[in-house]
């Protein structure tokens, strides 16, 4: 291979690097008001028909099933209760879900469905809310899934400062009892638990794949400089 040949062949790879880390690094601040958190717990009861002793989820529900998802939400998303300082309410904030109940899966997106998240700083106690309504996902004894939701409580109102929805994940450990629920269509049919733990799954995979890209063109100019040699 001639010296120009490969010289343009370095080129090539160092521009498409830092193309590639240009793109991938501009589409961060574009998704900047996106946050995905991901959630996973354990079913404490399952109440209605959707009950089946030693049920895996998707023949029926039974206890002590893992629960797991995540979630997106818009952190920019307007507050419409403006009216009070200590509850903040972000209507249409979620932008995906996804819960898993044993080997049972059932999904939101917006439209057709509503979502909101709920934030209450108040001395007398602090909650965060999340609920969706209008999941998509297979019948369960009949019964369609039409919510899910969880609730965050702190008594003790030290949760949080403000009404402000938050852009971390609440810890867990700062409230005194939490719960969620997967809803069933119907008065009485859903599963519940507890959850064990709520984290973020940052934005920063964006600028790690443009890194790894960049580590792979610069590994290849290395590759080719030594064949030179």
């Amino acid at each position: 291979m001639s010296h120009v040949k490969r010289t343009q062949i370095r080129q090539a790879l160092v521009v498409a690097s830092m193309v590639a880390c240009t793109v991938l690094a501009a589409a961060v601040p574009s998704h900047a008001a996106n946050i995905s958190f991901s959630f996973s717990g354990t079913v404490g009861n399952v109440l209605g028909e959707v009950f089946s002793p030693g049920g895996t989820g998707s023949n029926g529900f039974g206890s002590s099933l893992p629960v797991s998802g995540t979630f997106v939400f818009n952190s920019a998303t307007p507050d419409s209760n403006t009216g009070n300082n200590n509850i903040g309410r972000y209507n249409g904030a979620i932008q995906s879900l996804t819960v898993n109940v044993g080997n049972y899966t059932a999904t939101y997106s917006p439209p057709p469905g509503t979502s909101f998240i709920r934030v209450v700083n108040n001395p007398s106690g602090d909650t965060y809310h999340l609920e969706v309504n209008g999941l998509t996902g297979p019948s369960v004894n009949g019964r369609a899934p039409s919510g899910f939701e969880f609730t965050l409580q702190d008594p003790s109102g030290n949760a949080f400062t403000n009404d402000s929805l938050p852009t971390t994940p609440p810890s867990l450990s700062s409230f005194a009892s939490n719960q969620w629920r997967l809803i069933f269509n119907g008065v009485g049919h859903r599963v519940q638990g507890a959850l064990t733990s709520l984290v973020p799954l940052p934005a920063s995979v964006w600028l790690f794949a443009a890194g790894l890209i960049a580590l792979v063109g610069l590994g290849s100019r290395g590759l080719i400089a030594r064949k030179d040699s």
